[in-house]
């Protein structure tokens, strides 16, 4: 493994300016070094020097795509829900009637909570959280990714 310098380091600014700029870029070269967009979230930077890898720089610039704020809060709210429900084990195996009737019950729920005059804000987030994490549910088991 190569050694990091401080041209290395300078080159990652560089390129990290070049693909915040242009979004849809995926590969910055200059000199003798190439850099290549990386990761689930496309927010990495690989270097290489001549073929030689000299670091993966990680999380160096926000996330793209991006999802909205209130997606990922929400997203965040739903992982708390399954947290709490860690001791009742996975999901994989479940039936969909079962998953459907859960999902069902927390609506039932929610549309309850709806109605009352003095609302809880924290009981209906957890509703839509269990709701949305039971849907996801269905989906890992019997979808495929859009």
């Amino acid at each position: 493994m190569t050694q990091i310098t401080k041209r290395h380091l300078d080159f990652v600014q560089e390129a990290k300016e070049a693909f915040e700029a242009r979004p849809l870029l995926e590969t910055y070269h200059g000199h003798d070094l190439i850099a290549l967009r990386m990761g689930v979230d496309r927010d990495c930077i690989n270097v290489y020097e001549l073929g030689d890898e000299i670091a993966n720089f990680v999380q160096q610039m926000e996330p793209n795509p991006k999802p909205r704020k209130v997606v990922s809060e929400f997203a965040h709210d739903m992982d708390k829900q399954l947290k709490v429900n860690d001791h009742k084990g996975g999901w994989n195996d479940e039936e969909h009637h079962f998953l459907s009737a859960q999902l069902a019950k927390n609506m039932f729920a929610l549309n309850h909570e709806l109605k009352k005059l003095n609302k809880d804000k924290h009981e209906i987030t957890i509703r839509c959280a269990n709701i949305a994490n039971f849907a996801m549910m269905i989906a890992d088991n019997e979808g495929e990714h859009l």
